[in-house]
C-alpha cells in the first residue's frame, strides 16, 4: 500500500481572540509543532484508524452513504474521534482507507495534557489534505478543512487556527470560508517566549460561555472596545514599528482584561493575570493566548535578557517555558501516494 502523509503546524493567537468572531482581525503565528495524517487506500470492506497523541489506539469502522460511522468491535472513547467523523461527513469521500493520526507533539510529555497549541485544527488541515490527495479530489482542501473544523466546534470557531495551519508564518485573519489569511512579516527586534500554565482548557466551553454572556448582556461596549484594540494592534503590526507595537499590545492587554471581567470568561485565570500584572511593571508585555484561562501565554520584549528574566519569574509561578518557535511552512506533504 502506498500512502500519503501530510502534516500541518499548530498555532498561537497573538491578538484578536474573541473579537475575531465579530469581524475584527486576528494575528496568529504558526508554530513548530506539527500534526500528521497518513492515509492509504485499502481493499478491505472496512476502514482502519490508528491514533497517537490525545488518545492512543486502533479501531475499525464502516460508513454509510451519509458518512455515519459503524464501529467494528471495540469503540474509541466517547468523543475521542469526533473530528475524524466530522471530516468524513464533510468531505464525502469514497473508498476504503487505512488512516494514522498523530498529535503527539501537542501534548505535555509528563502529564499527557494538551498544551493548547491548535492540535485539532492542525490535524484537520493535515487529514483533509491527505484524503484529497489519495482520492485525487480536485476540490479546495482548505475550504473543506475550514467547514469540517467549524462544525466540529459546533459552529463557534473563527477559522483562524485552520488558516494558520494551512498558510504557516504569521497571518492577519478575518473570518471567511476559504481559510486565507494575509501574510505578515515578523517585526524586527521583537523577541518572544511561549509559556505553558500547566492547566489545559476547553476552547469550545469558553466560546459557549461567550455566546451565553452576549445573549444576556444589554451592552456590547466591551466587545466594541476589544474590536477597536484588535484593529489598532493589527494596523500597528503591519506598519512595522516594534516600539509602537509593544505600546499597542500594552493597551490591548488592558482592554482584554476588561472584556474578561465584563463577560466573566476567566481569560486571565490560572496565573495569567498575575503574570500580566508583573509584566506591566517591567519592560515586557505578557498575555494569554487564544481562549485563555489556562493553556499558553506569550511574552514580548525587545530585550532578550528581559524575556529570560520574565520566564524565570513565570517558572517560579508554576509556568513552563515551551520550545515553541515560528514555523514558516504551512500544511505540506511528507510523502505522496502513487496513483
Amino acid at each position: 500500500m502506498t500512502a500519503t502523509v501530510a502534516s500541518a503546524p499548530g498555532k498561537i493567537v497573538l491578538c484578536g481572540e474573541y473579537a475575531v468572531l465579530d469581524g475584527a482581525p486576528a494575528i496568529c503565528m504558526a508554530i513548530n509543532r506539527r500534526a500528521r495524517a497518513k492515509v492509504g487506500a485499502v481493499d478491505t470492506d472496512y476502514h482502519t484508524v490508528r491514533t497517537s497523541g490525545y488518545i492512543d489506539g486502533e479501531w475499525r469502522f464502516r460508513t454509510d452513504r451519509n458518512g455515519s460511522f459503524e464501529w467494528i468491535g471495540s469503540e474509541p472513547p466517547a468523543g475521542g474521534l469526533d473530528l475524524l467523523q466530522q471530516v468524513w461527513k464533510t468531505t464525502g469521500i469514497n473508498g476504503r482507507f487505512d488512516v494514522t493520526l498523530d498529535t503527539g507533539e501537542f501534548l505535555d510529555p509528563v502529564s499527557h495534557s494538551k498544551l493548547g497549541l491548535g492540535s485539532s485544527a492542525a490535524l484537520t488541515a493535515a487529514l483533509v489534505t491527505a484524503l484529497f490527495d489519495v482520492t485525487s479530489n480536485p476540490g479546495d482542501a482548505g475550504i473543506q478543512a475550514v467547514k469540517a473544523h467549524r462544525l466540529f466546534q459546533q459552529g463557534r470557531g473563527s477559522g483562524v487556527d485552520i488558516a494558520a495551519s494551512l498558510n504557516g508564518g504569521v497571518i492577519e485573519y478575518r473570518m471567511q470560508e476559504s481559510g486565507v489569511g494575509r501574510s505578515l512579516p515578523w517585526p524586527a527586534g521583537l523577541e518572544y517566549a511561549v509559556l505553558w500554565s500547566g492547566r489545559p482548557v476547553s476552547t469550545s466551553e469558553k466560546l459557549r460561555k461567550l455566546d451565553e454572556g452576549c445573549r444576556n448582556s444589554s451592552s456590547g461596549a466591551s466587545m466594541a472596545c476589544l474590536i477597536d484594540a484588535s484593529e489598532a494592534t493589527a494596523k500597528t503590526w503591519a506598519a512595522g514599528s516594534t516600539a509602537e507595537l509593544l505600546a499597542e499590545f500594552h493597551r490591548y492587554v488592558d482592554v482584554l482584561k476588561q472584556f474578561d471581567v465584563d463577560h466573566d470568561l476567566g481569560i486571565f485565570d490560572a496565573g495569567h493575570r498575575e503574570l500580566a500584572d508583573a509584566a506591566a511593571q517591567r519592560n515586557v508585555v505578557y498575555k494569554p493566548c487564544g481562549a485563555g484561562g489556562g493553556d499558553t501565554g506569550i511574552v514580548f520584549a525587545t530585550d532578550r535578557q528581559a524575556i529570560a528574566d520574565f520566564t524565570d519569574l513565570a517558572g517560579e509561578a508554576g509556568f513552563r517555558l515551551l520550545d515553541v518557535l515560528l514555523e514558516a511552512r504551512g500544511v505540506l506533504f511528507e510523502n505522496r501516494a502513487i496513483h
